[in-house]
């Protein structure tokens, strides 16, 4: 079973590793980290580390992609000057290839555009103070003209998982679909109201994607209506 198996990794703390050998491995931002474990173990796992800009900026982040050296690097808002991140002697051995706006276009796929622009409600219900967020969700929508927030690179590491690997289960591990802060030592926290938003698009995956997911986290399982193992 396990050589049909993709893993997807997140920052959430104290998640559970399974004790696998998957094929392919999509790891989000400084989850980085936690790839190494399957990279000793099976030097052949191909591994694909998802981050951004904004991401890469982050020294924490940066330097947990660094230390995995990962088979490809994938940029989810761009195309990204990675010289400016990484020495010439790492970049020749790791492929780079990116996508525009955040995935959005990807997540058009599976997501209507009603259903895309409903998850930014996120802002309301997961800010904490209903009236803040009504604010922040019209300053985002009237005024900015925001496109939608969609996917956290979490999520979207499941979704690409997913759409690139489809006769295969994504196991997914790590990811929370709800506010907090990473395993590693960051100041900043995952937001509350991306992990609403995350947490209303995961439900509405299409059925027969949604029924390749599997996941070791209760919570996960729980919140995403996906088989736990």
């Amino acid at each position: 079973m396990d050589n049909d198996l993709v893993l997807v990794i997140g920052s959430k703390p104290d998640c559970k590793l399974p004790n696998i050998t998957p094929k392919k491995i999509y790891v989000a931002n400084g989850a980085a980290e936690r790839a190494i474990t399957y990279k000793k173990k099976n030097s052949s796992t191909y591994i694909i580390s998802i981050t951004g800009s904004a991401g890469l900026k982050v020294k924490q982040v940066r330097e947990r992609i660094k230390k995995l050296r990962p088979h490809e690097l994938i940029s989810h808002n761009g195309k990204i000057d990675l010289e400016n991140f990484f020495d010439s002697s790492w970049l020749e051995k790791v492929k780079f290839r990116y996508v525009e706006k955040k995935g959005i276009d990807i997540q058009k796929k599976y997501f209507g555009r009603v259903t895309l622009r409903l998850a930014d409600f996120g802002l309301v219900f997961g800010s904490g103070n209903i009236l803040f967020g009504i604010l922040r969700l019209f300053y985002a929508l009237i005024i900015k003209r925001k496109p939608p927030m969609g996917l956290t690179t979490g999520c979207l590491s499941i979704l690409m998982a997913l759409s690139e690997n489809k006769s295969s289960k994504i196991l997914v591990t790590g990811i929370s679909l709800h506010g907090g802060n990473h395993f590693y030592r960051f100041d900043g926290i995952f937001p509350y109201y991306r992990g609403w938003a995350d947490a209303y698009l995961i439900k509405r995956l299409p059925s027969d994607l949604k029924s390749r997911i599997l996941t070791n986290d209760i919570k996960f399982s729980k919140v995403a209506n996906v088989k736990l193992i």
